[in-house]
């Protein structure tokens, strides 16, 4: 197996608008010998390297890295995405290194958010014995992938959050699964995710987030750290507002609701039961996954009223009525905190910029951004 040396020089200068004779000056070499760098036809001495480092501003790991031309990844397939009933069947895919070994999450081609994802590599699919494996053709270097931070949730400002960490420190990458906040919980209970976000609010068992992670998770340490809080309602349109639970007794009135293990969804049902009504899950003429979903559907006309944010209904032109404030927090495994790139996404948390970045999305509220949740270390 073929085993060379890639080079992202070239495309780091130019990202920085820097010229290629002022980058050449400045380490000391020609620029022939840059351009043959920039290539990949020649591999630089350390000092070169460095050198080609201090001045892009950046690691000399993110300027080189080995490739194995061929090379496969055995990964467990940590998605729905089944292969087809003919056989193996090729899918795009984003990969993690979790608990020591791959997992690869299908990018599935009907997701928005899939579509504007670079695949990490390309998965042929088969079943054997009636489990579903995944071996990947990796499209960027196994050192690269191995930084990786599958993050599941179900806040928009995790995408915002992955952004500012690939800016920042040119390295890591954050996948967002866009996850309910239960299922997310036992996203990361199954170690297929590193970090799982939720937003709990303290009705029923386990129904607050420290609570849910020590019942879920027992006496193993964790970390919950707040990410943002906003707002969560009523979602409805200007001409037929809906302000609390008795006017969802209105007749013909249909319900948008979220699916199990939402805290959407938890608080809709709370809203039932404080007005003396039980919820049945026959009610709602649609099940939306996410805020914007939710929003969406009442902006289309498919129905009348559901839960979301106020960010969503911002985003729809639609009336919001507050019913309660949600925190919503990052959770991980204390073992985890010492990794780098855990460390660079806290980094990014508690930076200024990211504050006043989400700051700026209407209904989000940073007092706490970045704050550990002390009580959650079980």
């Amino acid at each position: 197996m073929d085993t060379r040396v890639r080079t992202a020089v070239r495309a780091t200068r130019q990202r920085l608008g820097m010229q290629q004779q002022v980058l050449a000056e400045a380490i000391g070499v020609s620029r022939q010998t840059l351009s043959l760098i920039e290539a990949g036809e020649t591999v630089p001495s350390t000092q070169i390297a460095l050198a080609l480092a201090r001045e892009l501003r950046c690691r000399v790991e993110d300027l080189f890295s080995l490739h194995r031309d061929g090379q496969v990844i055995e990964a467990e397939l940590a998605s729905e995405a089944e292969p087809s009933a003919r056989g193996a069947r090729k899918r795009r895919v984003s990969l993690g290194w979790v608990a020591d070994r791959w997992v690869a999450r299908a990018l599935e081609t009907d997701e928005a958010l899939a579509l504007g994802t670079p695949a990490d590599g390309i998965a042929t699919l088969s079943t054997e014995k009636g489990k579903t494996k995944a071996r990947v053709r990796p499209l960027r270097d196994v050192e690269s992938l191995q930084r990786n931070l599958l993050v599941a949730g179900c806040d928009p400002a995790l995408g915002v959050l992955g952004r500012h960490l690939e800016e920042r420190f040119r390295g890591p990458r954050l996948h967002w699964i866009e996850k309910a906040s239960r299922p997310a919980l036992e996203e990361l209970a199954q170690k297929r995710v590193h970090i799982a976000g939720m937003h709990l609010l303290g009705q029923g068992s386990a129904g607050d987030n420290a609570t849910a992670v020590r019942e879920r998770f027992g006496s193993e340490p964790m970390v919950l750290v707040t990410l943002a809080s906003w707002e969560q309602g009523f979602v409805s349109r200007a001409e037929r507002k809906y302000r609390s639970a008795s006017d969802m007794e209105r007749k013909g009135t249909r319900i948008i609701a979220r699916e199990a293990g939402a805290g959407a969804q938890e608080l809709l049902e709370a809203v039932f039961r404080k007005a003396g009504r039980a919820w049945k899950h026959d009610t709602p003429v649609a099940i939306a996954r996410g805020h914007r979903a939710v929003a969406q559907m009442v902006a289309m006309g498919i129905g009348d009223v559901g839960v979301a944010t106020r960010s969503a209904a911002a985003s729809f032109g639609l009336h919001f009525e507050a019913l309660a404030e949600a925190r919503f927090d990052l959770v991980f495994p204390a073992a985890l905190a010492a990794q780098p790139q855990v460390q660079a996404l806290l980094d990014c948390l508690a930076s200024a910029r990211f504050r006043q970045d989400i700051a700026g999305m209407t209904g989000y509220e940073t007092a706490r951004t970045g704050m550990a949740c002390t009580e959650a270390q079980a």
